[in-house]
């Protein structure tokens, strides 16, 4: 089945221009949008009001994406879906690409986008809660479950220097004070523990 676009010909030795309908086999060509055409059934308006009803959702409707969170973003071009593409999802009801997409978890919060919303729709946060709803379906990117675990397992993200590398530059060869039991136990007491598969 093909899709219709809207196609300009220029007539030869002419000065006008002729717009004709044309069907395109969308096996060669894929659609002329900006976004690919939605599934009207696979949309969850559950989904909408779920992010609407917390905290940080509570202006969530009043994006009319101007853009204005996109042109704020530092990483904006590398994303597939730009923040006010995602927010816009989100309204839609799109739950299962908002959800899978790697743009939530691709984040700086560096919260451009939130303090230069002209409707104060906080979309960082809204990304924080999005993480936190992808993450207890299992949508959560194999780096971030990396990370994850290493907290897990040793209460903290960063290799403390070895002794003798720390010894080189002249410091104590153990770093004072530093103890990452209580980190542990604190992490194992809560649902990240759970969520990515850390010991029970």
């Amino acid at each position: 089945m093909g899709f219709k676009v809207a196609q300009h010909l220029e007539i030869p030795l002419s000065k006008h221009v002729v717009y004709v309908m044309t069907e395109i086999d969308e096996r060669n060509s894929p659609p002329i949008t900006l976004i690919d055409p939605i599934d009207m059934s696979k949309l969850d308006p559950k989904f909408r009001e779920k992010i609407k009803s917390m905290p940080n959702g509570e202006e969530l409707s009043a994006c009319f994406a101007c853009s204005t969170c996109t042109a704020a973003c530092p990483i904006a071009n590398m994303w597939k879906y730009k923040p006010h593409q995602l927010i816009r999802m989100t309204l839609l009801g799109m739950k299962e690409e908002v959800l899978t997409s790697n743009e939530i978890w691709l984040c700086l919060t560096c919260y451009q986008c939130q303090e230069r919303c002209p409707q104060k729709v906080r979309v960082t946060d809204i990304f924080f809660d999005c993480k936190n709803l992808a993450a207890e379906e299992g949508h959560i990117p194999p780096n971030v479950v990396a990370l994850a675990k290493e907290l897990l397992t040793k209460g903290q993200l960063y290799t403390v220097t070895a002794d003798w590398e720390r010894e080189d530059m002249g410091l104590e060869p153990e770093v004072p004070g530093l103890s990452v039991e209580p980190v542990k136990t604190i992490l194992k007491d809560t649902r990240t523990n759970k969520i990515v598969g850390g010991d029970k």
